[in-house]
């Protein structure tokens, strides 16, 4: 999660009970209201599409199962409701109004800005496009022959752009479809990931700084300084966009896909409105509950984590080096070693078979995946480095295990074998501030318990030696120092995960809502 200046909310409601602030909160209409209401029947739909007013046709791509306990939700304090009509206008005013308040709206990203002229959105989408086609094939359509078709695209498949337009949303507001026509060719894009990369600022295709200005809600105006330069990825799929003269504008709200708890919704109804964590996961989760993982069948007491090299860029090591401030034992049913505090041990692979150093010194090899424990201290990485301030390098709990990669025998995989608890300890702090408070820790708790023994019981990291990565494919690991108040909410509620009918949930969640939350099958 992108790092954000949090400014706790003072104006709270004087003389209201908590239960009346929730009863405003969750946009409950009063007496008077409702007359003032204007008649009007709204059918609820779960997609709007623009398929008509573009004179396209419809194509024939299929929309994910749904899952019951991810379903969109109202984050907005008023008494809008989801999106239900095809009216693109509507999005826009919606994207451009500083003024709506909801859950997280003192993050900066609830509503944000950029532009580019036409030339550069021209560039990009003939950039992008290419990349995104060639690794998500099908979920990139070309028009050809009166139908919608998957097939490899060409250097520059836009040419000069002629159109570019919204085909198809979810009642959240995020885009599911964007619709690209140009001299050279007609596309439609499909997922809101593929759509927010294709629209990537990245400078080097740019060819400038583009910045991109936030506003908290009900601020009324946009920071002066850029909450992100030319990134490669937009911050949300919540946008809409025009033209004005030969530039295009765009407005959106929100950072993240949308799905399951925001973050800063969280930290606002944790701090501001009285909420514990177990209302604030029944309100993200619907129909999921509490129980200790001590109770599902399959899952262990420790995890198994594949470490990446610095970046996040590969599970494939060249080199592992690791030190302790206390003697390592280096083994497996072949080899035994011991070292020394603060020996340096390196490991290389070679010929087929791990290379291993002590102080610069061979000292043993094997074809063997090889074992290290350190019971009494953690253990240093030095061939990697992360983002902590208080260890030059990276340092673990637990065991490590080195093996010959199972896709480059040339490479090393480096495994982290941890108590789950204690591997907690160095996620909460990479994907929630301490500031945001002890009681929205312990909803993060949960919800990063539950996501990573999700991935554990999938397994699907099973040829690999492992259960999941310590990078956003599974969830951020130890790229930032560990602090007290997310080990305190981790034993708070140590083994509490989330189920619905019997089975671990997804636990997703993101940074910023930009008013409503989307289902899942709008997203992937």
């Amino acid at each position: 999660m992108k790092k954000a200046i949090i400014v706790v909310l003072m104006g709270m409601l004087i003389g209201c009970s908590s239960q009346e602030v929730r009863k405003t909160q969750e946009g409950h209409i009063s007496k008077s209201e409702v007359k003032k209401t204007t008649k009007k029947k709204i059918i609820p739909v779960e997609r709007v599409n623009f398929y008509k007013e573009n004179k396209v046709p419809k194509d024939n791509f299929p929309i994910a199962r749904e899952i019951g306990y991810l379903r969109g939700i109202k984050e907005t304090r008023d008494n809008r409701t989801f999106f239900y009509e095809n009216n693109e206008k509507e999005f826009l005013n919606f994207y451009k109004n500083l003024n709506i308040k909801g859950y997280g709206d003192n993050s900066y990203y609830w509503r944000w800005k950029f532009n580019l002229s036409e030339k550069e959105v021209n560039k990009i989408l003939n950039e992008n496009l290419c990349k995104v086609a060639e690794r998500r094939p099908r979920e990139v359509l070309t028009y050809s022959r009166g139908e919608w078709v998957r097939k490899k695209l060409s250097k520059n498949p836009v040419g000069k752009l002629k159109k570019m337009a919204v085909l198809e949303r979810g009642k959240s507001g995020v885009i599911i479809k964007l619709l690209v026509e140009g001299t050279r060719g007609k596309y439609i894009i499909i997922k809101e990931q593929n759509i927010r990369t294709i629209l990537g600022l990245k400078k080097d295709v740019v060819g400038r700084s583009v910045e991109i200005h936030g506003s908290k809600g009900g601020s009324g105006e946009y920071t002066k300084f850029p909450i992100s330069t030319n990134p490669w990825l937009l911050p949300s799929g919540y946008f809409a966009f025009e033209e004005k003269g030969d530039r295009y504008y765009f407005y959106g709200g929100g950072y993240g896909h949308g799905v399951g708890m925001s973050q800063w919704g969280v930290y606002d109804l944790t701090n501001n409105f009285n909420y514990n964590y177990k209302e604030v996961l029944k309100r993200y989760y619907k129909g999921a509950k509490l129980v200790n993982a001590k109770d599902i069948k399959g899952i262990g007491e420790k995890i198994r984590v594949g470490i990446m090299t610095t970046g996040f860029r590969s599970l494939e090591h060249d080199k592992v080096v690791i030190e302790a401030g206390r003697p390592m034992k280096i083994y497996n049913r072949y080899i035994s070693l011991e070292t020394k505090s603060r020996d340096r041990v390196g490991f290389v692979s070679e010929n087929g078979r791990i290379e291993i150093y002590v102080n610069h010194k061979l000292r043993a090899k094997t074809r063997y995946p090889v074992k290290v424990e350190c019971p009494k201290a953690m253990i240093s990485l030095l061939s990697v480095k992360r983002h902590q301030r208080k260890f030059y390098y990276p340092t673990y709990r637990g065991d490590f295990e080195i093996r010959l990669s199972a896709t480059n025998r040339d490479k090393l995989t480096l495994i982290n074998e941890i108590d789950i608890e204690r591997y907690l300890y160095q996620v909460l702090p990479s994907e929630m501030p301490e500031g945001f408070g002890l009681e929205a820790l312990k909803v993060q708790a949960i919800a990063a318990r539950t996501y990573a023994l999700s991935d554990y019981k999938k397994n699907r990291y099973k040829k690999l030696g492992f259960h999941i990565t310590d990078s956003t494919q599974s969830q951020v690991y130890n790229n930032l120092d560990e602090n007290k108040t997310s080990r305190e909410a981790i034993n708070a509620t140590k083994g509490e995960v989330l189920i619905y009918k019997d089975n671990l949930v997804d636990a997703k969640y993101y940074s910023t809502s930009s008013g409503f939350g989307a289902n899942a099958e709008n997203i992937w």
